[in-house]
């Protein structure tokens, strides 16, 4: 009886039988498909983000540059007279500054005549300070001038006349684009003009 019992309390050790070893790697098997799905979703996650934050850099860089030289549309410290904006249209204007003050709109450095021109065809905005385009932003689905007067209401009439460019005192400007993978990314800012 003694033998019995010492037999039957000394552990099996002729290891896992074959239902044990499937029943283990299945539940490997799920769990490892459940860590290599989070991991391949959080990996087209950050891609996705990543892509759109550096779209996103690219937009308010271009704003910022449009900005400044928006605001300093009919800087003229000589009291020279000229016209503020060249054109004034839905995708694209013309603005003029004399930064040097030294009479004269046409000097490239500093840039005192800029263009900007939305391309609907490629999605490219240009920049053009006299030494030919430059794409500054690409893939965008719009970009809208909108001039506004000293009350900030819209003048209408685009693109705009003389006594209307004349008018004009904001700007508002909205850009739509998307990323490469199509996700939008849309940014509009009013821009107020320094000099009357």
């Amino acid at each position: 009886m003694i033998a019995k019992l010492k037999q039957t309390m000394t552990p099996d050790r002729r290891g896992m039988t074959l239902v044990e070893l499937m029943v283990t790697m299945s539940i490997f098997a799920v769990v490892l498909g459940v860590v290599m799905g989070f991991m391949t979703t959080t990996g087209r996650s950050y891609s996705s983000t990543r892509e759109r934050v550096q779209y996103q850099q690219s937009m308010r860089a271009v704003l910022s540059l449009m900005t400044r030289e928006i605001r300093s549309t009919g800087c003229d410290p000589a009291s020279v007279g000229f016209d503020h904006f060249a054109v004034a249209d839905d995708e694209g204007m013309s603005c003029q500054m004399d930064l040097n003050g030294d009479a004269d709109f046409t000097d490239f450095g500093p840039d005192e005549s800029v263009a900007y021109t939305f391309d609907p065809a490629t999605g490219e905005l240009t920049r053009n300070s006299g030494a030919g385009d430059m794409v500054i932003l690409r893939d965008l689905t719009s970009v809208v001038f909108t001039y506004l007067d000293e009350d900030a209401a819209p003048l209408v009439n685009v693109p705009l006349n003389a006594l209307d460019r004349a008018r004009v005192r904001y700007v508002d400007l909205a850009l739509a684009g998307a990323t490469a993978k199509g996700e939008p990314v849309d940014y509009s800012t009013r821009i107020a003009l320094r000099n009357d």
